[in-house]
């Protein structure tokens, strides 16, 4: 028993200054580590976000290809653009679309038109067959069902004569980031000074990350580009 003690005794644990210096070291660790893993993330994050984009880029594109077929899709000249906005919420997918060309950008069909923007979005319930008049019911329908595990998000896409030629989503909101949106001026996607300028692939974004939304509004957002935007400011 006595020799027990004494064993007891001997050992010896950590000190006081041993604890702090450890402490001090995972410290320092963590400070170098963290933000590193974190920039991980954001661009994992980004990265997703993009190929989304390109995605919802190609579904856009081979719906209009189809809807050309169809005798509702885009006139085929170099002045036929349109945006497009699609919303995603608790209420289902919603289409509008704005027909920016004088004489408008869209066959003339006996069955199915662009020409009332819905208000309804289109749930899980709703088909292809009872909305078959409006072209904007069918693309949102025709999304919702390619895309089943998107609950949120915004996208935004220029299109030209049936071809996409800028597009951005974002799956953090369901409302827009006015800072990479444009309009088209005579046949040409407009450059937004300071802020995107989609033809030579640029965007402010927040100034530090590309595929970080900056701005006034809805600033911090991961947002994918279609075609990918790098950071820089356009002049």
């Amino acid at each position: 028993m006595i020799k027990k003690l004494q064993a007891l005794k001997k050992r010896k644990g950590f000190t006081l200054v041993e604890l702090i210096v450890v402490i001090a070291i995972i410290g320092v660790l963590a400070a170098i580590l963290v933000p590193t893993m974190m920039g991980y993330v954001t661009s994992s994050r980004v990265t997703s976000a993009n190929s989304t984009a390109a995605s919802m880029e190609d579904a856009i594109e081979q719906f209009l290809t189809n809807a050309d077929t169809a005798g509702y899709g885009m006139n085929l000249s170099t002045t036929s653009t349109s945006i497009f906005r699609i919303k995603v919420d608790s209420n289902g997918w919603l289409v509008s679309v704005t027909d920016n060309a004088a004489g408008g950008s869209f066959k003339s069909s006996t069955t199915t038109n662009w020409i009332t923007n819905p208000t309804t979005a289109m749930t899980a319930t709703d088909t292809k067959a009872a909305q078959a008049a409006s072209a904007q019911n069918l693309l949102a329908i025709t999304l919702r069902d390619l895309f089943p595990d998107i609950k949120q998000a915004y996208v935004w896409a220029a299109v030209k004569a049936g071809n996409v030629e800028a597009l951005y989503y974002t799956g953090d909101a369901s409302t827009a980031v006015p800072q990479l949106e444009t309009t088209y001026t005579s046949g040409a996607l407009a450059k937004q000074t300071g802020a995107v300028d989609w033809a030579n692939k640029i965007c402010a974004w927040d100034g530090n990350t590309a595929g970080i939304s900056g701005g006034t509004t809805n600033a911090g957002l991961i947002v994918g580009t279609s075609p990918a935007l790098s950071l820089g400011t356009p002049t």
